[in-house]
């Protein structure tokens, strides 16, 4: 199997075509004494439905030294992204030197039509010379995350409501505008007058999207839902004041 590394710099030389060569198989590779220090992003999560367009993270490599430019057929910063499953996603390319110094920047596009979840991007200077032996530095590997939208709704009834008796918190949730079952959802409430939420319990959403829980009304306040997410799912939350009489 080619390692990552070949195939980026497969891809990467295939950005300079007036150099003629063709890397399969490299014939051979050696570690460069630079390294890629740290790697920064614009973004680590990106929210796109998978009927959305593109959009884009900007990558800054540090090196601890600008790259050699000497006679070599490419020389710069190569991003390879993998995919949640681990495949190569096909998106990656070459981000490049700001003027003369040490630091490397540019974009690479994710786009919504892709899976979504935990994205792996590896981070790595090359360095190849026209017999096609080519250097690397160590890789930095850092996570991105394109989750689909969500949505959610709370309706807390009846409105007023009197002290002692039953108050519904009734909503649905929805991921990429598709309902979503089986999933929870937790309650809060902050009392009139408090700063803060306190949790008062969890519903499950039914084959509808829908959740529905039930409370005894005490005070005056604001209810609100929660969906946490995960990886591919982007978090929601919804907020409904109730008064107490």
């Amino acid at each position: 199997m080619i390692s990552v590394r070949n195939r980026a710099l497969a891809a990467l030389l295939t950005l300079t075509p007036a150099a003629g060569l063709l890397v399969g198989s490299p014939a051979q590779a050696a570690d460069l004494a630079i390294t890629v220090k740290s790697v920064s992003l614009s973004k680590s999560t990106l929210v796109l439905g998978s009927k959305a367009g593109c959009s884009s993270v900007v990558f800054t490599a540090v090196l601890s030294a600008p790259l050699p430019t000497g006679g070599e057929i490419f020389s710069g910063v190569g991003v390879d992204i993998e995919t949640p499953s681990g495949d190569n996603a096909g998106i990656g390319g070459a981000i490049t030197q700001v003027g003369s110094t040490a630091t490397y920047k540019g974009p690479i596009s994710f786009c919504g039509s892709g899976p979504a979840g935990r994205y792996t991007a590896l981070v790595y200077g090359v360095v190849a010379d026209k017999s096609g032996d080519f250097q690397t530095t160590n890789v930095v590997s850092k996570s991105i995350y394109l989750k689909r939208p969500s949505s959610l709704t709370l309706n807390a009834t009846p409105e007023p409501v009197v002290k002692g008796k039953k108050l519904t918190a009734k909503g649905t949730l929805k991921v990429n505008g598709k309902v979503l079952s089986g999933t929870p959802v937790k309650i809060y409430f902050k009392a009139a007058g408090a700063s803060v939420y306190t949790y008062k319990g969890t519903a499950k959403t039914n084959a509808k999207g829908v959740y529905t829980k039930a409370f005894t009304a005490t005070k005056s306040g604001v209810w609100k839902a929660v969906y946490a997410g995960g990886n591919a799912r982007n978090a929601a939350s919804a907020v409904d004041a109730v008064a107490v009489k």
